[in-house]
């Protein structure tokens, strides 16, 4: 008997031992890339000696499980596995309803109900008011009725219907502070719950081995889908004569299943996917064909491109402003947000300040009365490198006013970056057609075509500008048809490319005109498509 109690005992104990412990795991940082989020975790929990199963609560559901990494730091502590599961059931598994929020539910539920209990008592004195008001005409029009039978009925009727018609206020009046009184609950509840914490229902289920006793602090990363972020600039200018003010901002959406909140921010410009396999360079055969095969050939040729890796830099440049640090490496270039943000699991777009500086730029008007009439304005930025700028998209509000949208792209190899600002309704652009300088001539062999027109630019700006004006005149690949440049208006004659500019100063209300002729001549049996 006394065996079989100490087996009993044992066996209780054993199955005490084996009860999990539950931690919950605190985002501290994130890692946002263009397309996923590396979250940073910290659980703290305490482990007995011996062998134990540790669930890590408030995991994103969202997890890409061939990233999860924990680290306890403990030599003493040997973590025998880790597995992550979204449908967690244990007898010892916690509440996890707020208590702030379950005290609001449980007092709405206990005003339902008495609003419940008072409409009926409402509806049934309702019913005894009409059940009397029907009977009234019975009673009193009694053919046995005398004058002290109807004195008595009436002074019941009046007596009663009184009493029953109080009883009806006080119960709409005692409904109407019930139902203000579960209003307000229910605002109390919405406000609770939108202060709530999102979370999720994916652990972290931890096979531990721990040589002693021990409080631990673990370190959980892991990437999670459904997270992103945008760059884009808003660009202000005020006058030609100063700075653009330059502010580069960011786009974060999650929806990983979890609220953000007071976590450090750094946001990596690139995507976490990356094919991590090297090349394998290969012998390079070249394609020979003979040109009569060429049609045929081209027809079914998908064409390969052989997978080059590129050289890498390998270096880190920091750059630190106020409340942001940039930082470039060998893979990506990454933002430090300095200070702790909150991005909730909601989808939606959480706009975040990176940095602000004063660029000096140069200002400078340009059109193409070919393509457009209008006069647009470029800030010209030198030495932009230095900016550490990325290609984003930007919003351009000049003078107080929103222009429009343009994209800033510092990948190129020109060392001045130029922005476009947008239309100047201002600046005036016409172009005119001179009809008598123009004219058709036919010969026995070939035809001649003349064409003439003005490009007038007047400023009705109050200052002056600056401004770029280029034109074109065409140019052949066939040697029988021929461009002769009759006038340009001492333009700068781009003869490879057919291009004439113009870089002018023009002083308020001034008018400068531009004149440009040219002559085509081709055989008379040619046609040409696109000569206007």
């Amino acid at each position: 008997m006394k065996i079989k109690l100490l087996l009993f005992l044992f066996v209780g104990i054993l199955h005490y031992a084996q009860k999990p412990i539950f931690a919950k795991a605190k985002v501290n940082t994130v890692n946002v890339y263009r397309n996923s989020a590396e979250l940073q975790n910290l659980a703290v929990f305490s482990l007995p000696a011996g062998s134990s199963e540790v669930v890590i609560t408030n995991i994103s559901d969202e997890i890409q499980e061939n990233s999860i990494q924990v680290n306890v730091n403990n030599k003493n502590v040997t973590i025998l596995s880790v597995q992550y599961t979204d449908n967690y059931i244990s007898e010892y598994d916690t509440d996890k309803t707020n208590p702030r929020i379950k005290k609001v539910t449980d007092s709405i539920t206990l005003v339902e109900d008495i609003i419940a209990k008072s409409n009926i008592e409402l509806e049934a004195n309702t019913k005894t008011l009409e059940l009397l008001d029907k009977n009234q005409t019975v009673l009193v029009g009694s053919s046995t009725s005398n004058v002290a039978q109807l004195t008595q009925l009436t002074e019941y009727y009046k007596n009663k219907r009184i009493e029953i018609s109080n009883i009806i206020s006080a119960i709409n009046k005692k409904n109407s502070e019930l139902q203000k009184k579960l209003n307000r609950l229910k605002s109390s509840l919405k406000i609770n719950s939108e202060m709530e914490e999102a979370s999720s229902d994916g652990v972290l289920v931890l096979k531990v081995m721990s040589n002693t006793a021990v409080n631990l602090k673990a370190d959980i990363s892991y990437m999670a889908e459904n997270a992103s972020w945008q760059p884009f600039y808003e660009i202000r200018g005020s006058k030609l004569s100063e700075p653009l003010d330059m502010i580069f901002k960011a786009k974060v959406t999650q929806d990983t299943g979890l609220d953000w909140k007071g976590v450090k921010l750094s946001l990596i410009n690139g995507r976490s996917t990356r094919n991590n396999t090297a090349p394998v360079v290969k012998p390079w055969f070249l394609d020979s064909y003979k040109e009569e095969d060429k049609v045929v050939i081209a027809r079914g040729y998908n064409g390969r491109h052989d997978t080059v890796a590129k050289e890498q830099r390998i270096e880190e440049v920091v750059v630190t402003a106020a409340g942001f640090r940039y930082v470039e490496n060998q893979f990506n270039i990454s933002f430090d947000v300095d200070v702790p943000y909150d991005v909730l699991s909601n989808g939606q777009d959480h706009f975040i300040n990176l940095k602000q500086e004063k660029v000096p730029a140069t200002y400078k008007y340009f059109t193409a009365p070919k393509y457009s009439r209008d006069a647009f304005l470029i800030a010209k930025i030198n030495d932009f490198n230095k900016y550490n700028l990325i290609s984003a998209p930007a919003n351009i509000i000049f003078e107080n006013m929103y222009i429009g949208e343009t994209n800033i792209n510092p990948n190129q190899t020109a060392d001045e970056l130029n922005i476009t600002l947008g239309d100047d309704k201002k600046v005036s652009i016409s172009k005119e057609v001179i009809y008598d300088k123009g004219n058709v001539k036919l010969f026995s062999s070939y035809q001649e075509k003349t064409f003439t027109y003005d490009i007038i630019v007047r400023n009705n700006k109050k200052d002056a500008i600056d401004i770029e004006i280029k034109d074109q005149f065409p140019l052949s690949k066939d040697e029988s048809v021929k461009i002769e440049l009759l006038q340009s208006e001492k333009a700068q004659v781009d003869q490879e490319k057919g291009y004439l500019s113009w870089n002018v100063n023009i002083s308020p209300s001034e008018t400068k005109k531009f004149r440009v002729s040219y002559k085509v001549r081709y055989p008379k049996d040619y046609s040409i498509s696109n000569l206007n």
